[in-house]
């Protein structure tokens, strides 16, 4: 049979199946995820940008239900699990930001979500591939 026809019959045909359940299974997912990638050599940075890209559709519903701060202490208690420190670098547009952020943006001057602003030092992410991580705005 040629590789591109599929066969319902073969029982060595990759298959999924998905399973309903009651339990939120997040917790497991995303650190099997995370693990998956550190075993393959993957730092913290690569792992996080693959949560945020949108092709790795398990990735990226964890970040979306969850949240970054949740991704990033995932990945360090599974860091930490291998024997791994991490440390994760401090934003740089926390550190010019005034106190209170209330006035600028009834103002109009600042419009950042302060997920934008926590998360701004990783520009210069890239995949695991080599290409540059998009910065999107969820």
């Amino acid at each position: 049979m040629p590789k591109d026809e599929f066969d319902f019959d073969d029982p060595m045909e990759l298959s999924g199946v998905g399973l309903f359940t009651e339990e939120d299974t997040t917790d497991a997912m995303a650190e099997c995820f995370i693990e998956e990638f550190l075993r393959m050599g993957y730092n913290h940075k690569q792992i996080l940008a693959l949560f945020r890209n949108p092709h790795y559709l398990g990735m990226k519903m964890v970040l979306q239900n969850r949240g970054e701060a949740f991704v990033r202490e995932r990945i360090a208690e599974v860091f930490a699990r291998w024997g791994k420190a991490i440390q994760w670098p401090v934003a740089r547009a926390q550190a010019h930001k005034p106190a209170s952020i209330s006035e600028d943006v009834h103002c109009g001057a600042d419009t950042t979500t302060p997920s934008e602003a926590a998360s701004e030092w990783d520009l210069n992410l890239t995949d695991p591939m080599g290409a540059a991580v998009p910065k999107l705005k969820l």
